[in-house]
């Protein structure tokens, strides 16, 4: 069967093809790898000991097709079935938020290949993480999954891959999680290496292996792949960070090669699943976090969307006592969230040392442990601005005691294992193993928490960070930006100021930029610096519309803000807590003379909050 489906080599080769049993001795190989690495899900998105079965644990993700200016639903049976002028698309770009799911996505692509359900028609399904490799070759990241005594090497393999396009399938996880642009070229010599690659987050590399170049490794470069300069009839996915997909967007002969899809997450329903079957056997427990997600939709619409919320919210449903849990129903903000499970790891690690809780000795312990942390928070600002997401052994050598320590409570993990990819070159006598955050979000936070140190320690490079590296880069940064601001008062007012009066900040700026101004500041939590966004805006004649595209976040954002609106028009459904922000605004922002709803869903708090707060002179229409 395998032997009609491999192709002579391509003209003028001198490499021997892969024999039918070899090719299929690499996609058994292949399907090793993703069982024992990719399709694992952690139960505890913290704890590599977690791990279950994929099946146990695997829940649907809602996806949207780009389809002319709107977005339509894309069931996942249905992906296959994707056309474009007829054919199944040979590039898709797959976007979503962090910790919406796109790594899940790419290990359900995998599990089905394996199970022999979808995918199943591609000998072969190459599904690659971008972050863990510095060979940016795909011959070389390939053969890196084989087992040792598979005799195929880097040049068989690309040629399999060019010789059949349409039997193979690679997915690229994590288009955001590497530095470096993606742009059509010519040749490698003609353009500056960083232009030409996608700067690996590992040690540099030579220009000709990162290059990728065929004349000189006879491998394929990621870059050639992704512009379909190279294999352009075979079917590539990848995945990435909304801001990362700019860059495609913004070249309008690459632009045509991709179909756009989006990962959105959870729905509610999906949502409901992933929790009872995180409590297969406590349904009570699982009805209660239920309940919880449905009454409060800033953390429904903010977080419950994404897997990686959704499994910090179910460890701590679980773990945490009665009074926690009623702290916790209070979380508003993705910084909260994170400060909790952050505090809550700690906790958790320090009472495993130390029984005696609300002890000396245990306030000391939690105290050695931030302080241990300290370095761990510069290493994960250092990595994030130069795109580095994957660290070794020798990055924190000048502080073991640190790495280990964030080790155990969670913060960092290390792999425990020597894979093929680190065994690659023989004669290495010195393998690092990996160290990493269990997801961006995480180095996000910690990042966080050493920028916002530098407010005080150096206040010269704090700034120059957020003016010169950070806010220009404020898609790219936007949760770092979070959780810099909610770190305290003086820094979420400097960061703001900043925001606020950087270069061209015209009143037309201020309004484009509005939304992202007040997620920033919601997230700091504090009135002072609402103040100051408020003030800003003052003379503005805004005129605020809350539809499908405005978020939970952003309209407690308004409320929590209260600016200088005019009109405000609704055009979506409100949950219990969007209908009191919405009705909260409309009863503190003295210069509003209209609000318009239209054909949308709104919760008894609204008309609630409306009759308590009193009638005042708003007129509402309903057309």
């Amino acid at each position: 069967m395998l032997e009609s489906q491999t192709k002579p080599p391509s003209a003028g080769s001198q490499t021997k093809p892969l024999s039918p049993e070899l090719v299929e001795r690499c996609a058994n190989d292949f399907k090793f790898k993703y069982r024992s690495t990719v399709c694992k899900i952690r139960a505890d998105p913290l704890n590599p000991a977690s791990t279950v079965q994929f099946q146990d644990m695997y829940t649907n993700l809602v996806l949207l097709e780009e389809h002319r200016t709107e977005k339509r639903m894309l069931d996942y049976n249905d992906i296959l079935d994707l056309k474009v002028n007829g054919e199944f698309p040979k590039r898709i770009m797959v976007q979503g938020e962090a910790g919406a799911g796109k790594t899940t996505f790419c290990a359900k692509i995998a599990w089905d290949w394996i199970e022999g359900r979808h995918f199943s028609h591609f000998v072969w399904v190459l599904i690659v993480p971008l972050r863990e490799f510095k060979q940016h070759t795909i011959g070389k990241i390939v053969k890196s999954y084989l087992a040792k005594d598979n005799p195929a090497t880097v040049s068989q393999i690309t040629e399999y891959i060019q010789s059949n396009p349409d039997k193979v399938f690679i997915a690229f996880d994590g288009l955001d999680e590497v530095s470096g642009e993606i742009m059509k070229s010519k040749s490698c010599e003609s353009q500056s290496t960083d232009q030409m690659q996608l700067q690996p987050s590992q040690p540099s590399v030579k220009s000709s292996e990162a290059c990728g170049s065929l004349s000189e490794t006879g491998d394929i470069g990621l870059v050639d792949i992704l512009c379909s300069d190279q294999l352009a009839s075979c079917p590539v996915l990848v995945t990435t960070r909304p801001w990362r997909a700019v860059e495609i967007r913004s070249d309008g002969d690459l632009m045509k090669l991709y179909t756009f899809i989006h990962v959105e997450g959870f729905n509610r329903e999906n949502l409901s699943v992933y929790i009872h079957k995180y409590f297969p056997k406590n349904e009570d427990k699982a009805n209660q976090l239920i309940q919880f997600t449905r009454e409060n939709d800033v953390i429904y619409e903010n977080m419950a969307h994404f897997p990686i919320y959704v499994a910090m919210l179910c460890l701590m449903w679980k773990e945490l006592g009665e009074q926690k849990l009623k702290e916790m129903k209070s979380l508003k903000t993705f910084s909260q969230i994170f400060k909790t499970m952050i505090a809550f790891l700690k906790e958790h690690y320090a009472q495993k040392e130390v029984k005696k809780v609300g002890s000396p000795s245990l306030l000391a312990f939690l105290k050695k442990i931030d302080e241990l942390l300290i370095p761990i928070a510069k290493q994960a600002l250092n990595g994030l601005l130069e795109n580095t997401l994957v660290f070794g052994t020798d990055d924190f050598e000048i502080c073991p005691e640190s790495k280990d320590t964030a080790c155990r409570v969670g913060i960092l993990s290390q792999e425990d294992r020597i894979t093929p990819s680190m065994d690659m070159h023989k004669g290495n006598s010195y393998v690092q193993l990996p160290v990493f955050f269990p997801h961006k979000l995480f180095q996000e936070y910690m990042a966080g928490v050493h920028l916002a140190s530098l407010y005080e320690s150096d206040r010269n490079e704090f700034k120059r960070l957020i003016e010169q590296v950070v806010l220009p880069r404020k898609g790219e940064f936007r949760y770092l930006l979070y959780f810099t601001v909610s770190q305290n008062k003086s820094i979420a007012t400097h960061v703001m100021k900043s925001m606020l009066q950087g270069k061209n900040r015209d009143s037309l700026a201020i309004g484009k930029e509005l939304p992202f101004i007040v997620d920033v500041a919601f997230e700091s939590q504090d009135r002072d610096v609402a103040a100051v966004v408020k003030d800003r805006v003052s003379s503005e004649e805004i005129k605020l519309t809350i539809d499908t595209l405005t978020t939970a976040h952003t309209v407690a954002g308004y409320a929590f803000i209260g600016p200088h609106v005019v009109e405000l028009h609704i055009k979506r459904n409100c949950g219990p807590t969007m209908s009191l922000d919405v009705a909260e605004m409309i009863c503190s922002m003295p210069a509003l003379k209209e609000v318009s709803v239209f054909d949308s869903k709104l919760h008894l708090h609204f008309f609630e909050t409306l009759a308590r707060r009193g009638k005042e002179s708003k007129k509402i229409h309903k057309p």
